[in-house]
């Protein structure tokens, strides 16, 4: 009877059996014969062809008798065929903002170019507005202390 690959999932014949020297960090791996070793286990090729070992362990690939530094494929990659791209043009009709500075903060002997200088180039002081009547449907209603305190609905009890 066949023996089958013992990663889980994995329904191919075995083609190599694989064991653990752990006295030398070692794992080696060769063909499978029929026969198995004490303690050694089996493998298909593309479980033993992927096999990767811990950093510091050696791997020991016995299948070929002069090992090599780099494996040739056995069977070319498929090629696919390259495909057109089609370019997508976006039409952008938006328009860019222009932040100018308003009339009313305007100096008077303020020339027209430096009117339309942008905001953030004529550091103008900003100031948020809070409306402080508006509890947001009821979200910002705090039950405790510490919260009530942070949005303003109860003032800190005087010790």
């Amino acid at each position: 009877m066949a023996r089958l690959c013992e990663r889980p999932g994995c329904s191919q014949p075995a083609d190599v059996i694989y064991g653990i020297d752990a006295d030398h960090l070692t794992v080696w791996i060769e063909h499978f014969d029929g026969s198995v070793a004490y303690r050694a286990g089996v493998l298909c090729r593309r479980h033993a062809d992927a096999m990767v070992v811990p950093l510091g362990w050696v791997l020991d690939d016995r299948r070929e008798a002069v090992p090599r530094l780099f494996k040739p494929r056995e069977e070319p990659a498929p090629v696919r065929p390259r495909q057109k791209r089609h370019k997508v043009f976006h039409h952008d009709d938006t328009a860019q903002l222009e932040l100018t500075v308003p009339p009313e903060l305007a100096d008077d002997d303020m020339d027209e170019a430096a009117r339309a200088t942008p905001a953030s180039e004529a550091e103008l002081p900003w100031k948020p507005v809070f409306d402080e009547s508006d509890d947001l449907g009821g979200l910002l209603t705090a039950e405790s202390p510490l919260l009530s305190r942070a949005f303003g609905r109860r003032q800190r009890p005087s010790a």
